[in-house]
């Protein structure tokens, strides 16, 4: 078996592990067993605990880009603001289907992303798109402007929020009679609404670097 085989296996079984058992049940030696691989092969690849967990985040990472490009691309024709509900709608779907991945890329305490500088980087980069589809919504604000920086963090605290309440089960409880899709269908509307329309966002800059923005926030 290729070592880029057996990584992948590894990676694999361990998310089916914390699936099954939470990250308690996190073993190298079952991780081992179930890939088919010998017991000391996870640290060959891993070194510790910590290193197979920022594996699994930098995958997740690599999906969740993988789904804000694709609606960015998908929806490329649409006016900014709907582009931007498509990305958030992405981002909480994402959530939904991959949540062991997603318990584990936003947990510094499981992570530290200054060990693991690549995983820090496709975390950066997925943020990035979110920045760039919010600012095809404000083409005079500049792209570095702190207040569309702001907003952008708040828009991802909102769909992280959905995100983690559904899969921590308190919205199961009270969301009862409406599906999680039509749900986050509902909040990928407001949200969006909400930041492609707030002042909060200062509009300075030329049309000819507004024309400029509009642009290159719809290509990927």
């Amino acid at each position: 078996m290729k070592a880029a085989e057996a990584k992948k296996r590894l990676v694999d079984e361990s998310v089916r592990l914390i699936g099954e058992h939470g990250l308690g049940g996190l073993s190298f030696r079952e991780m081992s067993r179930r890939a088919g691989v010998s017991h000391q092969t996870p640290y060959h690849h891993f070194n510790n605990r910590e290193g197979i967990l920022a594996a699994i985040a930098h995958e997740g990472f690599v999906r969740l880009d993988a789904r804000l490009v694709d609606a960015r691309t998908r929806y490329r024709q649409k006016r900014p603001p709907e582009i931007l509900r498509h990305l958030l709608r992405a981002y909480m779907n994402f959530a939904i289907d991959n949540p062991v991945h997603y318990g584990v890329m936003f947990r510094p305490e499981l992570v530290n992303m200054r060990r693991y500088p690549e995983t820090g980087a496709a975390a950066m980069l997925t943020f990035q798109r979110l920045v760039d589809t919010l600012a095809g919504c404000h083409p005079r604000a500049a792209i570095d402007d702190k207040r569309l920086i702001e907003v952008a963090n708040a828009l991802w605290a909102a769909v992280h929020g959905v995100a983690t309440l559904w899969l921590d089960g308190p919205l199961a409880a009270t969301l009862r009679g409406v599906s999680i899709a039509s749900f986050i269908d509902t909040t990928a509307e407001m949200f969006s609404q909400a930041g492609a329309t707030t002042k909060r966002i200062a509009q300075k800059r030329s049309d000819r670097f507004s024309d400029a923005r509009t642009t290159s926030s719809r290509t990927t």
